[in-house]
């Protein structure tokens, strides 16, 4: 059950973060092998006077650990995830930040599981 948080101060048209929202969901997927409808993405749009450097997109990709979520997979979907940034106006993929949180299985559920 990923949760994807994106955080970025460039203004977006709706369109394009349906497009951001979808390429997390089917990278995350193809990478680690996560259920797309487990795959949880919320985007957040700043203000550029909100923060403190502008067109440099703040990731945050928490999950429970899992096999396939390893250093390896985790580095290509950071590749993946800062390419793509790089498509948009004003956004800089090279500077992208993107953290991962590995949450122990017993600490976390979706529904009553």
């Amino acid at each position: 059950m990923p949760i994807v948080n994106v955080r970025w101060s460039t203004k977006t048209e709706s369109n394009q973060k349906q497009e951001i929202i979808d390429f997390i969901v089917n990278a995350v997927s193809e990478t680690v092998g996560a259920k797309k409808e487990l795959v949880y993405v919320f985007f957040h749009e700043y203000d550029t006077t909100d923060v403190s450097n502008l067109g440099c997109p703040v990731v945050q990709i928490n999950w429970t650990a899992q096999p396939a979520r390893n250093p390896e997979n985790k580095a290509i979907l950071i590749n993946k995830l800062c390419n793509k940034f790089d498509e948009y106006t004003n956004v800089d993929g090279k500077r992208a930040v993107i953290i991962f949180t590995d949450t122990p299985p017993r600490s976390a559920g979706v529904g009553s599981k």
